[in-house]
């Protein structure tokens, strides 16, 4: 019996070792959620703009279509500054997801729309071609089950709306219903069929989409049911390290880490979610946990603070930021006072092998937590214009290795090789490691002239240093690239 039981608190043990600081914790908060109770407390809910017949329809003067590849979504939350939407770049915006729509769950209407009436990005977003929806948020068990229990209140909610979409001429609606739990998998489901149709029936090109969880402890989530109903999910690639955990961590792994983000897509896309229906969720924030040493990944002294994407920046610029390459993310150790603190966060690097893992992946496009957040850091949008843009033809203007794409390249993902040829010639493009032995061959044959891509996937290969090599008959052009794990 002794034994027995020495065996499973080893058991137990091991187990909780694994999943340290990635509980399983149905309590956990989310950011939409813990930003939203936070500005609550500063901006009063019966605001004026709430009143309603205050603006009037807004003519649609649309702008020539972008030429982004894919959705690119991002949140607009209402305590962004006033002038805030000014300074977005729309040519890398497909569509604003105006934040928010709070749910009064005693009658299913709402108990502020923050402004939704009389805010002025919806007209300024039209005119630069950019899409807008309205989202609604419910947060918590009590009132998700409050309102997915009960017909009637669903009803008045999607009445309520409809009249709230038609009047400001938006394209669509966002769902952003979180701690669902498993006693309400079916009624949600059969909520957005209804909302649906009936939003539908009024605004037949309506788009509607969910912000959905990168983890769905509770099995609440039908996520193949919930895609063939919606126009698309997006998922909340994010918050896998929250405020509340044991020890610092990376907010959005891409790898590394039991959950992370390429586990959380494939979860998706194994229950039948196709990808061209799945957005990912990225973040455009941090987490600053107090900690108890410089150590990576070290615990926790208490609940860690939000940092905005300028804040972050600002941070690493300070102290010597850490590219974490285990887990594709950043990390900043700095004593303020008399603690260490522990910064975790996604710079334009780790933003842009996300979004290089969402195009390989063939997904919808990506969703941004939240706007606002970048500041006057530019590079945030020329990242996405970079990556989700259809590019004029390239005219070769040498023969060379342009780039390499992510480089590093994690072995469970790809990278592009960008070369030129300025003649027809015969070609080979080679990846050798450090003693000079050709591992791979990317290309041999011969090519005319102009600007070619070639994808490079590593999974053979041991993590290393190696050179990516382009030869032709009078030339040669090498580049160092790095596989990491």
């Amino acid at each position: 019996m002794i034994r027995t039981r020495t065996l499973v608190l080893l058991l137990l043990s091991l187990i909780s070792g694994n999943l340290l600081s990635q509980e399983t914790d149905t309590l956990r908060m989310g950011i939409h959620q813990e930003e939203s109770e936070y500005y609550s407390a500063i901006f009063p809910k019966d605001q004026p703009s709430d009143e309603k017949g205050k603006a009037f329809p807004a003519e649609l003067d649309m702008a020539p279509e972008k030429n982004l590849t894919a959705k690119i979504l991002g949140w607009h939350p209402y305590w962004a500054a006033s002038t805030a939407y000014l300074n977005y770049d729309y040519n890398a915006l497909s569509h604003i997801a105006f934040f928010s729509y709070e749910v009064d769950t005693a009658t299913g209407g709402y108990t502020t729309i923050r402004g939704w009436n009389t805010t002025p990005i919806i007209d300024y977003a039209h005119q630069n071609g950019t899409k807008v929806l309205l989202t609604v948020t419910n947060f918590g068990t009590a009132k998700n089950t409050e309102l997915l229990s009960d017909p009637i209140k669903q009803m008045n909610l999607v009445n309520t709306l409809i009249p709230l979409l038609k009047s400001r001429n938006a394209d669509g609606v966002n769902f952003d219903l979180e701690s669902v739990s498993l006693s309400q998998r079916s009624n949600l489901v059969n909520f957005m069929q209804m909302a649906v149709n009936m939003i539908k029936a009024e605004l037949p090109n309506a788009e509607i989409s969910m912000a959905t969880p990168a983890v769905d402890w509770s099995g609440s989530w039908d996520l193949k049911n919930l895609s063939e109903i919606c126009d698309y999910l997006i998922v909340m690639g994010y918050d896998y390290y929250w405020s509340g955990s044991t020890t610092a961590g990376p907010v959005a792994p891409l790898a590394g880490e039991n959950y992370n983000i390429s586990r959380t897509i494939n979860t998706y896309l194994n229950a039948g979610v196709p990808n061209n229906k799945l957005l990912l969720g990225v973040p455009w924030y941090g987490y600053d946990w107090p900690v108890t040493s410089t150590a990576r990944k070290s615990s926790a002294t208490g609940k860690a603070t939000a940092r905005i994407y300028t804040s972050a920046q600002d941070y690493a610029n300070q102290y010597s930021e850490t590219f974490d390459e285990l887990t594709q993310s950043a990390w900043v150790s700095y004593m303020s006072s008399t603690t260490w603190r522990q910064l975790w966060f996604d710079d334009d690097r780790s933003l842009r092998m996300k979004y290089e893992y969402a195009a390989s992946e063939g997904l919808a496009g990506v969703g941004i937590w939240a706007l606002s957040y970048e500041g006057a850091y530019d590079e945030v949008w020329s990242t996405i214009t970079d990556i989700f843009s259809e590019k004029e033809e390239e005219v070769a203007e040498n023969t060379i290795i342009i780039s390499i794409s992510p480089n590093p390249v994690p072995v469970y993902g790809t990278s592009t090789i960008k070369f030129s040829l300025l003649e027809k010639e015969t070609i080979s493009l080679k990846i050798y490691d450090t003693n000079g032995r050709e591992r791979i061959v990317l290309a041999d044959e011969e090519r005319e002239p102009g600007v070619y891509t070639e994808d490079f996937n590593p999974a053979v290969l041991n993590d290393g240093v190696y050179f990516c090599t382009l030869r032709t008959k009078n030339k040669i052009s090498s580049r160092k690239i790095v596989i990491t794990k």
